[in-house]
């Protein structure tokens, strides 16, 4: 971004401000203009980057999450059929037992 210090400081004496001030506040604006300013261009660039990173990570939970559903789903079973077959096992005992 060029920062015409001359155009800014004639209109700041034009304006009524002393030649002083109105080539130290010029200086002063150039200094904030001539540092890191992102564009609207460099802020929807880094918001496309964030956006494909957000995606990346949620695939990437998406697909654990399904494989602890699954693992969750198969431990139900297992426990559901460990159960099942001790209260056979016991039902077994208590029928030859009485």
């Amino acid at each position: 971004m060029t920062f015409d210090t001359l155009a800014v400081a004639t209109e700041l004496k034009d304006a009524g401000f002393p030649p002083e001030q109105a080539g130290a506040l010029a200086r002063a604006w150039s200094h904030v203009a001539s540092g890191d300013i992102s564009t609207k261009s460099d802020l929807i660039g880094t918001e496309s980057r964030l956006e494909k990173k957000i995606d990346a990570v949620r695939s990437d939970l998406e697909k654990k999450i399904d494989a602890v559903h699954s693992d969750n789903v198969l431990l139900k079973w297992m426990i559901g059929f460990s159960l099942g077959l001790s209260l056979l096992i016991l039902g077994k005992l208590f029928a030859v037992h009485y």
